[in-house]
């Protein structure tokens, strides 16, 4: 639909957005999205008040970039059954269905970038040179491991078992590729003018293998 009719038809049912999302970015109604915010008191001691993040005790959600990746199924799984072995604890014992939505409304209402539209096709590249690349640029932020603020890294963990099972191969690629705004994670796309490093699809590809073969 083209973002102009997109808006105007969001306007008529009162949940208008500035993004095209995709089919399972949906965005919540007024309603959820004031409830969430309500609910969001309990998460801004890791995540911040506004979503911003705090080193070492959790991630930054208010990234629009990182929220045109992610789905809302992700969102909620991440809050139902947390991440073991980080400060992120399974929620679905103290929240309900209507609390969960209504988080995923108000945290989705950061995003003003249209969906990604994800590439799930079978992964490329080799484990071994996922290796290579993972220990000389990733490990600076995300550990040795993959555990990131338990191994004193400024980056979130992304080698847990938790994490890479909730997480698809085409989200992987894309926040890979393009980042996460206002975050120390920038884009790794080979295109990219502000790279940290330029990777081809298959180093990327490689770097996915290689935490996928060692998750723990």
């Amino acid at each position: 639909m083209p973002r102009l009719l997109f808006a105007l038809a969001g306007l008529m049912s009162a949940t208008a957005v500035a993004f095209e999302p995709r089919a399972d970015q949906s965005p919540g109604t007024p309603e959820q999205v004031s409830h969430g915010k309500e609910k969001f008191a309990t998460c801004a001691g890791c995540h911040g008040e506004a979503g911003e993040g705090r080193v070492g005790m959790g991630p930054r959600l208010n990234s629009s970039s990182y929220l045109a990746i992610v789905s809302n199924d992700f969102i909620s799984r991440t809050i139902r059954e947390g991440r073991p072995g980080t400060n992120m604890i399974s929620w679905a014992s103290m929240m309900n269905d209507e609390d969960i939505a209504g988080l995923v409304a108000y945290i989705r209402s950061w995003q003003a970038d249209d969906g990604v539209q994800l590439n799930d096709a079978p992964l490329t590249g080799t484990a071994d040179a996922g290796q290579k690349l993972y220990m000389s640029i990733c490990s600076r932020c995300h550990g040795r491991s993959g555990a990131g603020y338990s191994e004193a890294g400024s980056g979130t963990g992304i080698g847990r078992k938790a994490f890479l099972d909730q997480a698809s191969d085409g989200m992987l690629r894309a926040v890979i590729a393009k980042g996460k705004d206002n975050t120390a994670m920038r884009p790794f796309d080979e295109k990219s003018p502000v790279a940290v490093a330029n990777l081809s699809p298959d180093e990327i590809d490689s770097i996915i293998k290689y935490l996928r073969a060692n998750a723990w």
